[in-house]
């Protein structure tokens, strides 16, 4: 029997081997179902117009490598850090996220394998350089991949003494059209989030604001593969121990969709708890009401993270059932798109970085 095990295991490592030395990709579609699919089988999947991708491609990591650091699931009740966020809020500058996503859209394409989705990379890269100035407390660094695009990480180190367990804000800087080399300005998906994670990292940095945490900006590669680019920096953080309080992923937040309008909480793969916090922010810090939503597994960079056990939220810009039908085509662009809804997610973001990141355990 023992002899029958071993080359039971022996042939299920070796028939993974083979798939993965070939252009076969393992597709995870839930919790308990990982399917291999061939080049074609996987470009049906990402190319899809007016649709969210399901799915993650975790042929490099089969297995979720699990942030044992990350355990706590403590959080505020109630906020307590209005002083910091009020002011910040005030700040929010309308004009700036024009500025950046006409920029961000313009690229033909930021698809992870297209020179364009390398240069929107390196603009971003740019762009948080030139806030950060001279600030030594301060970094910007390219994540790389083993494929074109990189993800870029920006951290404001937190006070000496402070709690162990950052606080990370998340947004996909990749766009996807009808094919890898199709028109995808992506004003929507996802450089409506991404130009809002920009604006939060301005306002905190312009304004001097010092956590008790670490706070970190995750600009993501390769969204739409299948989480590539989060995956690799979630399974990363996990092998080296790095303690995560929450992650917010921001993944489309221009588009209000039709009446009624509000902040959509996904209440499916995320934190019970974080969310539950999260719709006290809404309440608190912007001027419309939340309306619970689910998006199902995998439909954002949020699923790496809650895959490897971080706690986790998306506030996503409206009800799935009222998402933008011009997502993964040429058409989704800015005409099309509110900066005052954006500005919410703003509020947001800022308020969960700082609460967050001046929280500490009783």
């Amino acid at each position: 029997f023992y002899k029958m095990a071993v080359r039971t295991v022996l042939l299920l490592v070796l028939t993974a081997l083979a798939y993965a030395a070939s252009d076969m990709r393992l597709i995870e579609f839930n919790e308990t179902s990982q399917v291999w699919v061939n080049a074609s089988e996987l470009d049906a999947l990402i190319f899809t117009p007016g649709k969210r991708h399901n799915f993650l491609d975790v042929t490099a990591a089969p297995s979720p490598v699990r942030n044992l650091a990350s355990t706590a699931r403590v959080f505020p009740s109630q906020p307590t850090q209005k002083a910091i966020v009020d002011p910040l809020i005030a700040k929010i500058d309308i004009t700036s996220l024009q500025r950046n996503l006409v920029t961000l859209s313009s690229f033909f394409t930021r698809y992870y394998t297209s020179a364009t989705g390398l240069q929107a990379a390196q603009w971003i890269y740019s762009e948080l350089v030139s806030i950060k100035g001279a600030r030594d407390d301060i970094t910007v660094e390219y994540f790389e991949h083993t494929w074109r695009q990189p993800s870029v990480i920006a951290r404001i180190a937190g006070a000496h003494d402070g709690p162990a367990g950052i606080v990370i804000l998340g947004s996909h800087l990749d766009s996807v059209g009808s094919t890898s080399t199709g028109q995808a300005p992506g004003a929507d998906d996802d450089g409506s989030g991404t130009v809002c994670n920009l604006e939060t990292f301005r306002l905190l940095v312009e304004s001097n604001v010092i956590l008790a945490r670490s706070i970190e900006f995750h600009y993501y590669a390769a969204e739409e593969a299948g989480l590539l680019g989060s995956q690799a920096i979630a399974n990363e953080y996990s092998s080296k121990g790095i303690e995560v309080l929450g992650m917010m992923q921001l993944d489309m937040t221009m588009y209000p969709g039709t009446a009624p309008v509000g902040v959509s909480p996904m209440t499916d793969f995320t934190s019970t708890e974080l969310t539950a916090f999260l719709r006290v922010l809404i309440d608190t810090y912007c001027t419309i009401p939340w309306i619970d939503s689910r998006c199902g597994y995998g439909c954002s960079d949020h699923a790496s993270w809650y895959r490897s056990g971080v706690a986790t939220v998306m506030p996503a810009e409206t009800i799935m059932a009222k998402t933008n039908p011009n997502i993964h085509s040429a058409r989704d662009v800015i005409a099309n798109l509110s900066f005052e809804h954006g500005a919410e997610y703003v509020r947001l973001a800022l308020a969960h970085l700082v609460e967050l990141g001046n929280f500490v355990p009783e």
